[in-house]
């Protein structure tokens, strides 16, 4: 992984684009999506020899999460709601690339996230459904 993906990152959520889409294939209630919509968030990704670190600070909103891992390993990953799903961290042309499986519904989806300069863009697929989301390195 490129060293400019390492830092802290924070969402700027005016730029959020496709969340109603996305919550919809997930199956999330009007409620639940609308909670999404108001997630103010910090990712810090950080780097030990081969082991990579990804902290999620929701500020309160929901429960923060981290977990650690090697590059193209699979772990055992818990979403935000308590769900439980597989993930894989790969570097594709210069940006990463989360592959998530969450067994209980059948669902695949990946976020691809590219760095240039101080900006970083998540772009997440499942199905017809895009989401994308721009950070900015804090």
């Amino acid at each position: 992984m490129d060293p400019s993906f390492l830092g802290v990152w924070q969402v700027d959520q005016s730029k959020t684009i496709g969340l109603e889409d996305f919550a919809k294939v997930m199956g999330f209630s009007p409620e639940k999506t609308e909670k999404y919509k108001n997630l103010d968030y910090t990712v810090t990704i950080s780097q030990d020899g081969e082991i990579y670190k990804i902290a999620i600070d929701f500020k309160g909103a929901v429960p923060s999460a981290s977990y650690s891992l090697r590059l193209g390993e699979e772990i055992d990953y818990n979403t935000i709601d308590g769900q439980k799903a597989k993930l894989t961290l790969t570097v594709e042309n210069g940006k990463t690339v989360e592959s998530y499986y969450y067994a209980e519904k059948d669902l695949r989806w990946t976020v691809t996230r590219a760095v240039k300069g101080s900006v970083m863009t998540a772009v997440t697929r499942l199905g017809d459904a895009t989401l994308t989301q721009i950070l900015n390195k804090v």
